[in-house]
């Protein structure tokens, strides 16, 4: 009989306001622990799982000291949280396992492969083989589902994936780094998938619901019609591109299958900036337009903004949230950012080739937050202006309020309190006092690192290097050496015709675990 094993499941996350704090009403929080815990068979395994972006910071010893095996996940700004966590982990336990995998551990494999005894560079699968090779093919689990018990961090919404991949390859994300075909699930999957989760209240973590393959689409929304009719279902959320919007069947679909909100990628109202990240998608229509046709449905339309001070003025960046706050028509958006050049993909090539990347840039500072990028207007500029605009001052607040207080009167027919609630909290997101910390400076070269960067407990010597900070440039400007691996990853392709790629079939279900 085989020896239970216990396996230690962590969500890794720098906060971005550089204090260490919990971000527990975040939606959606990051699933790849369930997905992963799926893999450990749970007659021979005792998993447990930790999410930093909802508990905070992972310190507690005695949690650290527990595991036979450390399984970490997290965004590419989050890989030095994989090693302080080795570190602290190894120090309690020095027989511990420890795997690590994401976009990351993806375009850095020979890197990672020094600090981790086991590095996934692939789909979620990937840990079964793990599994198998460290503790014995008796640990794998014969039908490995998602561990929904274990989403103590998701006490509301089941979340779930309905497909994988993307049909479009915008330059700045990570999912371009390695560009796949789009792959609609099996509608009968879902429906298992769903119920599966004990909720009602679904929101699904596609990177595009809405693919381009339209009668898949159109079969999702029957089954999930028919959830909702059977009372299985109550109600979703999902994130489409905005061509989901050109067809109103596709929201006269969607809306009578139970969808209340759909999260798109606007980044900017500006078309040059949607031209310079090869988001083209954006503009097949008037993007307001489209906004206006999804909320007169009935559906939140939930989105993000990305203001780019390295093409663009502090001028136009300020006109783009003057756009907002006098549309009474338009959402706040759920967040602001700066564009980020995630290792791995055209953007980060572009701006390495441009010397556009700071100097002393690490990969902590990938969080869109801090400014890693040479900004078109200088330093100066942008340093007296970027803390005004995540802290919206210079009267900002008081007008963001009224803005949402405006525009959930225009759309009181077709949002009820549901949407409200949701509104509410993307103008909270934007207005509660952060990123205050003294000190910080919001650029690469000269930001202060968190305090998770100071050993909480005294770690053995040889891992008391893994708390330095990974480098993406040297002091000098040039790429680091840590970093000469991503060049492989170089794109080979050009833009031209890369935009959409068509698919017609069908694909397994998955989940990144990253």
């Amino acid at each position: 009989m085989n020896r239970v094993r216990k396996v230690l499941i962590v969500g890794c996350r720098f906060d971005e306001d550089r204090r260490g704090g919990a971000r527990p009403w975040r939606v959606p929080q990051a699933m790849a622990p369930v997905f992963l815990a799926g893999a450990f068979d749970p007659g021979a395994c005792e998993v447990r799982t930790y999410s930093e972006l909802y508990s905070g910071p992972l310190e507690q010893r005695r949690l650290l000291a527990w595991p036979d095996m450390l399984v970490l996940s997290g965004l590419q700004v989050d890989f030095d949280r994989f090693l302080h966590l080795a570190a602290y982990a190894r120090t309690l336990n020095p027989a511990v396992i420890v795997v690590a995998g994401g976009s990351i551990v993806n375009v850095l494999p020979r890197y990672a492969r020094r600090f981790f005894d086991y590095c996934c560079t692939g789909p979620v699968e990937e840990v079964q083989g793990v599994i198998a090779d460290a503790l014995g093919p008796g640990y794998v689990a014969n039908d490995p589902q998602p561990r929904h018990d274990l989403a103590y961090f998701c006490p509301v919404l089941g979340m779930v994936e309905s497909s994988r991949h993307c049909n479009y390859r915008c330059d700045f994300c990570a999912l371009s780094i390695a560009p796949r075909r789009y792959q609609p699930g099996d509608p009968e999957d879902l429906r298992l998938a769903i119920l599966r989760t004990g909720r009602k209240v679904i929101f699904f973590l596609d990177n595009n619901f809405y693919g381009n393959n339209t009668p898949a689409f159109e079969g999702k929304m029957r089954m999930l019609a028919g959830m909702k009719e059977r009372g299985e279902l109550r109600s979703w959320g999902a994130e489409v591109t905005m061509d989901f919007f050109l067809r109103e069947r596709n929201l006269d679909l969607a809306k009578a299958a139970g969808c209340v909100a759909l999260f798109c990628g606007v980044e900017s109202f500006d078309r040059d900036s949607l031209l310079a990240f090869n988001k083209r998608q954006n503009l097949v229509a008037d993007q307001i337009a489209l906004i206006h046709r999804c909320l007169g449905r009935g559906m939140l339309f939930l989105y993000g903004l990305m203001l780019d001070p390295t093409r663009r003025t502090i001028a136009s960046l300020d006109a783009e949230v003057e756009l907002v706050l006098r549309s009474p028509g338009l959402p706040l958006p759920s967040y602001i950012t700066l564009p980020i050049p995630l290792l791995g993909t055209r953007f980060f090539f572009d701006s390495l080739d441009a010397g556009a990347i700071l100097p002393g840039t690490r990969v902590r500072d990938l969080e869109g937050v801090t400014l890693c990028l040479r900004p078109l207007e200088g330093l100066d500029r942008f340093q007296a202006w970027w803390p005004g605009v995540l802290r919206l001052a210079a009267g900002r607040r008081a007008r963001a309020i009224r803005h949402d207080l405006r525009f959930l009167w225009r759309y009181r027919r077709t949002l009820d309190g549901r949407h409200r609630m949701v509104s509410t909290g993307s103008l909270l997101g934007l207005c509660l006092p952060k990123y205050r910390s003294r000190g910080r400076t919001f650029v690469s070269t000269t930001e202060r690192l968190d305090p998770q960067y100071q050993p909480t407990f005294r770690v053995d010597g040889r891992w008391a290097s893994y708390f330095n900070p990974t480098p993406i440039t040297e002091a000098s400007g040039e790429l680091s050496a840590a970093m000469e691996e991503v060049l492989a990853h170089r794109p080979r392709t050009s833009r031209q015709g890369a935009a959409v790629e068509k698919d017609d079939g069908a694909g397994q279900v998955g989940v990144a675990a990253g």
